[in-house]
């Protein structure tokens, strides 16, 4: 009896540390085509406010059929903001993680609009946004991160025609 409680004795603190040191996983989103910014301190996912927006269609030059289509986005900011030194990790869930883009947007009088794509007759180019990598998180989840840090200003990103905008202060 004495060995077996000896035995026990051994083992229980020896699984109770190997328990401890597992990684945690991390929190991954549950809905599917919502933006979330990854906290960096909390790993906290906080979601990114989905703004109405509309679509615009804009002639490039005036005699070549060659059109430019945008995204306006009503109000000069957006709610969600950051500071320039915290991290710009986002994460989300999509059927095309490839098709996800990060824009700076531009101001148009009180509204915010950024360019998307190009269409030239019946050939239509995306319009890239600011260099970013995205990679797995988790086992169904997404990770966009800026390629370089992100200056002042006002972003969206663009996921599955849905917008999510943020702002970058300083």
């Amino acid at each position: 009896m004495r060995k077996m409680l000896a035995v026990l004795l051994l083992v229980l603190p020896l699984s109770l540390s190997k328990a401890q040191t597992a990684p945690a996983m991390p929190v991954e989103p549950t809905a599917i085509g919502i933006v979330y910014h990854l906290d960096p301190t909390t790993q906290e996912l906080r979601p990114l406010p989905d703004e109405p927006w509309k679509e615009h269609l804009r002639q490039q030059h005036p005699f070549v059929a060659t059109f430019i289509r945008s995204v306006e986005i009503s109000g000069d900011r957006s709610s969600f903001r950051l500071k320039a030194t915290e991290k710009d990790d986002f994460v989300f869930k999509t059927g095309s993680p490839e098709q996800v883009a990060l824009y700076l947007t531009q101001q148009v009088k009180k509204k915010r609009s950024f360019d998307f794509k190009k269409e030239a007759g019946p050939d239509k180019q995306p319009i890239k946004g600011i260099p970013v990598e995205v990679s797995t998180y988790g086992e169904r989840s997404y990770k966009l991160i800026p390629s370089a840090p992100l200056a002042p200003g006002e972003y969206a990103i663009n996921i599955a025609g849905e917008v999510y905008t943020f702002g970058v202060d300083q």
